[in-house]
């Protein structure tokens, strides 16, 4: 005599329907953290890159937001030439996005504070005869808003904040 169990045809379908959902939300969980780091890497590249630039400019007024010197590095950050032409290194990036804050040492100190733009000796503003700063920030002013794609479904969005401080080379 032979005993007979139960079928179990259908039992592997049903397991790999299971499955399936959860490879494919962690497929794209996978493929969206490679996006964010990937999209923040450029980010930070191309600020370095803007930074480099304005660090070794020469008579940069940055009291003035529309010297010519800060539309050259906002215009590397984005396009990732001087004049301005092309798409932008990170789609949704644009000349507006990018800060340049200039910085100076404090005496017998490591501490750095942001360089006021004010008539006297010691402000930046190189157009009253202020002293360049000791150091440059080029950062994204309020972040960069990245969404998160995932298929049906909306996650939101996430704000990447990226910075560069560089010493000043120029004079």
């Amino acid at each position: 005599m032979r005993r007979r169990w139960p079928s179990q045809r259908g039992q592997a379908v049903v397991e790999l329907a299971f499955q399936i959902p959860l490879m494919m939300a962690l497929l794209f969980g996978a493929f969206q953290i490679a996006r964010v780091f990937y999209v923040y890497h450029s980010l930070q590249k191309a600020l370095r890159g803007g930074a480099g630039v304005v660090a070794r400019s020469v008579n940069v007024n940055y009291c003035d937001a529309e010297d010519t010197a800060l539309t050259d590095v906002r215009n590397v950050v984005v396009f990732g030439n001087l004049q301005g032409v092309g798409s932008p290194v990170v789609q949704g990036l644009a000349p507006d996005m990018i800060e340049i804050l200039p910085e100076r040492g404090t005496a017998n100190s490591t501490a750095l504070t942001e360089c006021p733009c004010t008539e006297d000796l010691e402000s930046c503003n190189v157009a009253s005869g202020g002293r360049p700063p000791d150091f440059v920030v080029v950062r994204l002013a309020n972040g960069f808003p990245l969404s998160l794609l995932f298929p049906f479904v909306n996650l939101g969005t996430i704000n990447l904040r990226a910075s560069v401080r560089m010493p000043m080379t120029g004079s």
